[in-house]
């Protein structure tokens, strides 16, 4: 398919409402997008220090699942596809082994049991409303929304009526995870910035 029969329709589909995964698959013009309800919604390549800190987190939290033999970690790009008109992009997720029936070669055929979401200015009021209100209504036991600008990170953990607050934490403090037991790391060492590092403009 030439590169302009594979703009147009890329152009009709994203103009449709109501589209579904096997729409959002057809879109293949370069960029990043989430499917939420429906409604596409662009998502541009995050900048540095996103990357980092959401590194960082999928570093710790890795060696922790990974030593305990409790399943994997992945981060983004990966679609995690709930029902057929929802596909989301979290920076970071963990799948317990009890899940991993839910897993294919191109995606997550519902929700794991922790995501992670490092805000920026693009993406963060869709993180903390739209974004989680899925989570957390297709299984999601516990959300981490993580502030590099605040250099905070919230904990919440599922509720009979919604996200009940579990933790939060600033750079003093050692973060804990209530469904990961055991699981703790400095706040410090995920906002550290690496040492004789200094970012052009």
């Amino acid at each position: 398919m030439s590169a302009i029969i594979k703009n147009v329709t890329a152009s009709v589909i994203k103009a449709r409402k109501n589209l579904t995964y096997a729409d959002y698959l057809k879109i293949d013009d370069g960029q990043r997008y989430e499917l939420i309800e429906g409604e596409l919604f662009l998502t541009p390549s995050p900048g540095f220090w996103h990357q980092h800190i959401a590194a960082n987190i999928e570093s710790f939290l890795r060696n922790y699942v990974e030593k305990q033999n409790l399943g994997l970690v992945l981060d983004a790009p990966f679609d995690v596809v709930p029902t057929d008109n929802v596909v989301l992009q979290p920076d970071v997720l963990y799948l317990s082994r009890e899940r991993f029936g839910l897993l294919t070669e191109n995606c997550l055929k519902g929700m794991p049991e922790l995501v992670v979401e490092v805000l920026s200015p693009s993406s963060g009021k869709r993180d903390r409303l739209q974004k989680s209100r899925l989570y957390l209504r297709y299984g999601v036991k516990e959300y981490w929304v993580v502030d590099p600008a605040a250099q905070t990170i919230e904990i919440f953990s599922e509720g009979e009526k919604g996200w009940l607050l579990a933790g939060a934490y600033g750079p003093e403090d050692l973060l804990t995870s209530p469904l990961l037991n055991g699981f703790e790391v400095p706040v410090a060492e995920i906002f550290s910035r690496p040492e004789g590092l200094e970012l052009g403009s």
